[in-house]
């Protein structure tokens, strides 16, 4: 992966891109993204985070919402818990003894 610093861009914009292959018969797949918020720096972390996990969704055979996942990571998550109970239920996930 590749990480670089664009000093212009200052705080306010992330861009992420992502390459692969192998999705739906060896297409090659592009995503760009771009995020624009004002704490773009930890918006940034956090998004990456809700990708990772939802990659261990796909790998994982899961589909549909991701309410373990998206208590920690979305600012109007489908079920609300708080701070730890969120924390605890992502780490579950990624270990796998959560589906969803």
């Amino acid at each position: 992966m590749k990480k670089d610093y664009v000093s212009w861009l200052k705080d306010k914009i992330c861009y992420i891109r992502i390459e692969g292959t192998q999705f739906g018969g060896g297409v090659k797949v592009n995503l760009d993204l771009k995020l624009s918020v004002e704490d773009s720096p930890n918006c940034a972390g956090v998004a990456v985070y809700a990708i990772r996990c939802c990659k261990l969704a796909l790998d994982r055979g899961i589909a549909g919402a991701l309410p373990s996942v998206a208590a920690s990571t979305m600012k109007h998550p489908l079920v609300q818990y708080t701070d730890e109970e969120a924390h605890i239920l992502q780490e579950r996930f990624i270990k796998g003894e959560v589906k969803k």
